[in-house]
């Protein structure tokens, strides 16, 4: 697929860099993942490069992509996560948030499961995003509070969905697939990005860029004049459909 496509990951003030990524893009399809780890010292860093391999691993097999199909994959990846967690103890805790897409030459599929996010913008405006699985997203559904204040609520860690967790066997959600055309772009990010970069933001650094590249740099630039020395990791992937 021709996508411009930029990565960048940033290990913030933490130890530990938990987030993992990756990306497939052949002439047919392009896939692209990206989670956040969970559970501490190495543990949250196995489960998402674990999951990420295993989720790209998985939807490259599929022919006929459906909603279906896709969530197989993330159960698929989730029992995977939590056989391990049997056979080695040490990694009783690792759970991992997961976002990604996949675009082929007529439509674009999306999933979460946590709190990373996928963004979409056709025509440089915000046309779709994916919602948390999380206490503070339910907070907005039933109206107790604006969406904006997901950002720094004391809620906005607490993950209703995440892979990995026994307690919980449905591992996220699969939306409607979006049609594309030339110019629109997207964006996947962990909550280490989002929580500093308005969505507003986005739209504009987009306006001004001609690159993926561009656009990730204009925003990181947001991001580190908001650091405040106990910042998350964070990652992001972006990308202009050409």
């Amino acid at each position: 697929m021709d996508i411009d496509i930029f990565t960048y990951s940033n290990i913030g003030s933490r130890p530990l860099n938990e987030d993992s990524f990756g990306i497939k893009n052949d002439d047919n399809r392009c896939v692209a993942v990206l989670c956040d780890g969970l559970g501490g010292y190495n543990c949250g860093e196995i489960a998402s490069k674990t999951a990420v391999d295993n989720i790209i691993e998985g939807i490259s097999k599929i022919v006929d992509l459906q909603a279906d199909s896709i969530y197989n994959v993330l159960k698929f990846v989730n029992d995977g996560l939590l056989q391990q967690q049997i056979a080695r103890p040490e990694l009783s805790g690792m759970r991992t948030t997961a976002v990604g897409c996949i675009i082929d030459k007529t439509e674009l599929n999306y999933f979460n499961s946590g709190d990373s996010r996928f963004y979409f913008f056709s025509n440089g405006a915000l046309r779709a995003m994916s919602k948390d699985h999380s206490v503070s997203q339910m907070s907005v559904e039933l109206g107790e509070m604006p969406f904006d204040n997901i950002r720094f609520d004391k809620d906005r860690n607490k993950l209703l969905k995440v892979l990995g967790d026994r307690a919980n066997s449905d591992v996220g959600t699969i939306y409607r697939p979006l049609t594309y055309k030339s110019g629109d772009a997207f964006l996947l990010c962990s909550d280490g990005f989002w929580e500093y970069v308005l969505e507003e933001e986005m739209e504009i650094d987009l306006s001004k860029s001609n690159t993926a590249k561009e656009w990730i740099e204009f925003m990181l630039i947001r991001l580190l004049i908001k650091f405040n020395g106990n910042n998350d990791n964070f990652t992001v992937i972006g990308g202009i459909i050409k």
